[in-house]
């Protein structure tokens, strides 16, 4: 299992790409890099016969796990190495809090077309005609919560897990760091240094990504290669869904368009925290039971949400 290759796919932009940076790191564990183009197609992606189309993907040898929340919890059981608190899920969902405000103050001058016709579908605020409008609102929210961090979360230590780094920094510092640092919140009167010295003191105190990025012509093989380092739940026949072993399954975002981008397959695994599903090729996609519909891949749309 420690021998297989861990490889993320994600892009530098990506928020939900750095925060699985920052568990692999925080976890001391090296990897390699696939960069991904910010918007459709991925090639590289495609030629791996994955369609789904959310980043960041990890791959650990021949088993690829989607969704961050998924991937968190992989890392964290598998390794065991990132300190961990009971409280982790109510961080978790402050951190979501904070990306979505941040989605608001986005500059309107960084928002491509392209851009927004990718993205539509996931974030519906872009698309919004008075867009621009919302930045003030936006600012104001990201300054109530970058005072809960400052004043409550940091308040007795330089961590928020306490005296070492662990999960919840990360859940509550993603979306701070890449809002502070990708999208130029950092330079908007109210969040420097000065306003907010233990959060940039914070910031800079976490563990550094050690990752190579690896070249679109090593990706496959590399994968193809390598073996699978899950273990076989095997698909729990008794489940909601009724799906029985080696059907041919669609999976999909809850949250987007039917049919936009499926992950076909056969069905190889099914308990109460994920399904899995093997391709062609003989890698296999994990996906978690919240946030996402499986259906038999014939079916005329009848579909089980979970």
């Amino acid at each position: 299992m420690e021998n297989q290759p861990i490889i993320t796919f994600d892009y530098e932009f990506s928020p939900y790409g750095q925060k699985i940076r920052s568990v692999l790191a925080g976890s001391n564990i090296s990897f390699q890099r696939s960069d991904q183009p910010i918007v459709l197609p991925r090639p590289i992606l495609e030629k791996l016969d994955i369609t789904y189309r959310r980043i960041p993907v990890l791959a650990i040898g021949k088993d690829i796990y989607a969704n961050s929340s998924l991937i968190i919890d992989e890392i964290t059981s598998r390794f065991n190495a990132l300190l961990t608190t009971p409280a982790d899920k109510a961080y978790e969902q402050f951190g979501i809090e904070i990306f979505t405000s941040a989605l608001n103050v986005i500059p309107v001058a960084a928002l491509t077309p392209e851009f927004i016709k990718d993205r539509e579908t996931i974030f519906p605020a872009l698309k919004n005609p008075d867009y621009a409008s919302l930045r003030p609102s936006g600012l104001a929210e990201m300054r109530q919560k970058f005072n809960i961090i400052e004043d409550e979360f940091l308040n007795k230590s330089l961590f928020v897990a306490g005296e070492y780094f662990g999960l919840a920094d990360v859940h509550v510092g993603w979306a701070v760091g890449w809002s502070l640092e990708k999208i130029g919140l950092g330079q908007e009167p109210g969040f420097s240094h000065q306003d907010y010295p233990k959060i940039y003191k914070w910031l800079s105190s976490w563990p550094k990504p050690d990752f190579k990025d690896i070249g679109e012509e090593d990706v496959k093989d590399f994968l193809l290669r390598s073996e699978y380092s899950a273990k076989d739940i095997g698909v729990d026949e008794k489940d909601y869904l009724g799906i029985k072993q080696g059907t041919e399954v669609a999976v999909e975002n809850s949250d987007t368009k039917a049919g936009a981008h499926p992950q076909k397959g056969k069905l190889v695994g099914l308990d109460q925290r994920e399904v899995v599903v093997e391709l062609k090729n003989g890698l296999r996609v994990h996906f978690p039971r919240v946030g996402y519909v499986v259906k038999e891949a014939t079916a005329g749309g009848l579909a089980s949400r979970f």
